[in-house]
């Protein structure tokens, strides 16, 4: 199945809409269509409103249900595929647009969520080389979770040096110094450096994000050169919150730190 023209949504979104449509065309309520498929009656709710992601079961008996040749099963490869997100695509697609806090540490990058088109693409070229601009737009598209009318509060952690390493040289680490003063004056996003000389023993391992949903559960996600991992386990949720708040008590102010995202500019202008 192809995209429709235009069509800006993920695949899972897709999906859920696509559901929807299909059900309400049917005359069907969630619970009659869950008596198709069949499935609990909860579950049909979930996937419409962006909760669950679809099993291949699921998008079979949705196919099914409404007489449809592979509509939903292809759907459903669409989002198993993710070719441009990776084991992240989980991240991207069902974390973030259900979160009320968004936490992240970055020792090495300004964080995915609040990179420019240029920054990313400077990353994917020698990361991640295959599907590039794809790749770039995915995550660029990303920003437009604060669009919403009920945007996450989001709190990043920036190691101080990351403003003095030129990812895809001067005039691309200039324009996404720009645009990190730019994003950090939103009233739901704030960025704070953690200045080199704190050292920060606990955050060089690896990168990580931590997400409060709507329905009070938690989540992380952390990266590293050889594999990514999201989970909702407790304990390791607990391990991510207790080495977020030993980074962020070294972490400057929010004055301090946008003091020296100017201060990178006009080095890296000169």
């Amino acid at each position: 199945m192809e995209p429709r023209p235009g069509d800006q949504m993920s695949p899972r979104a897709r999906f859920a809409a696509d559901l929807a449509e299909h059900r309400r065309a049917a005359r069907l309520t969630q619970t009659a269509l869950a008596g198709r498929i069949p499935c609990h009656e909860s579950l049909i709710s979930h996937i419409e409103n962006g909760r669950r992601a679809p099993t291949l079961d699921f998008a079979q008996g949705a196919d099914k249900a409404f007489g449809l040749d592979d509509h939903f099963v292809a759907l459903f490869r669409r989002i198993s595929q993710s070719p441009a997100l990776g084991w992240f695509a989980r991240w991207v697609e069902e974390i973030e647009p259900q979160a009320v806090i968004l936490q992240s540490w970055d020792p090495l990058l300004i964080p995915g969520l609040l990179q420019n088109a240029d920054y990313a693409r400077a990353i994917f070229a020698t990361a991640a080389p295959d599907r590039l601009e794809e790749r770039v737009q995915a995550r660029i598209r990303r920003i437009a979770i604060f669009d919403g009318p009920s945007p996450p509060t989001f709190l990043a952690l920036i190691d101080e040096g990351v403003l003095h390493r030129p990812i895809g040289g001067t005039d691309v680490l200039v324009s996404q110094l720009r645009y990190l003063l730019e994003l950090s004056q939103h009233p739901r996003i704030t960025v704070q450096l953690v200045p080199i000389a704190a050292g920060c023993v606990a955050g060089m391992m690896s990168a990580f994000a931590l997400a409060r949903l709507r329905d009070g559960s938690e989540v992380v996600s952390a990266d590293s050169v050889l594999s990514g991992h999201v989970t909702g386990d407790h304990e390791a949720v607990a391990r991510i919150k207790q080495r977020y708040d030993i980074i962020r008590a070294e972490a400057q102010p929010k004055s301090v730190t946008q003091q020296a995202i100017e201060d990178a500019v006009r080095k890296w202008k000169s």
